[in-house]
């Protein structure tokens, strides 16, 4: 990649993901808050946190990395270099929502929970957030799938004389 600039907003992206990550985890430490979260469907917010802080800060942060160093470690250049912004900007726009859509999904899942719902109750309260989570991820894991093919192939491929 010859813009090592075009880099730095997975960095600053990563490092937004991180403040996120800090403060939910913050107000999820709060004695009411960490009581609801163990309310059968509520600790869905507590997997969002983790999602947010593995895939939003580390993840993130480390495909930047991997972005800059393969090529310079390897000599090659990377392979696609117009799929680094769309790997960027599917995840950045997909993955909040996603996150977003699962502390919803907690909340209402765990408020049905103390509502006395349950079984196949408080799965067709949780549905309508559920699918999209689903198949939001599944693009999730289509772009990572792309960005892990994209540096595999740039670190074998062979150099041009």
């Amino acid at each position: 990649m010859n813009n090592n600039r075009n880099l730095v907003k997975f960095f600053v992206a990563s490092v937004l993901f991180l403040i996120w990550n800090t403060l939910q985890g913050a107000i999820q430490a709060q004695g009411p808050i960490h009581d609801f979260l163990g309310q059968g469907p509520a600790d869905i917010i507590v997997g969002a946190h983790a999602h947010v802080g593995l895939l939003g800060w580390v993840t993130l942060g480390l495909a930047g990395v991997l972005y800059y160093l393969v090529p310079l470690l390897s000599g090659k250049t990377l392979s696609w270099p117009r799929v680094v912004n769309w790997i960027f900007w599917i995840f950045v726009v997909i993955f909040p929502v996603n996150s977003l859509l699962m502390i919803i999904a907690g909340i209402v899942g765990g408020n049905a929970f103390i509502a006395g719902k349950s079984g196949p109750e408080i799965g067709a309260i949780l549905t309508p957030y559920m699918i999209p989570v689903g198949i939001l991820s599944i693009i999730c894991g289509i772009v990572w799938l792309i960005f892990a093919i994209q540096i595999i192939h740039t670190a074998a491929k062979k150099t041009v004389s």
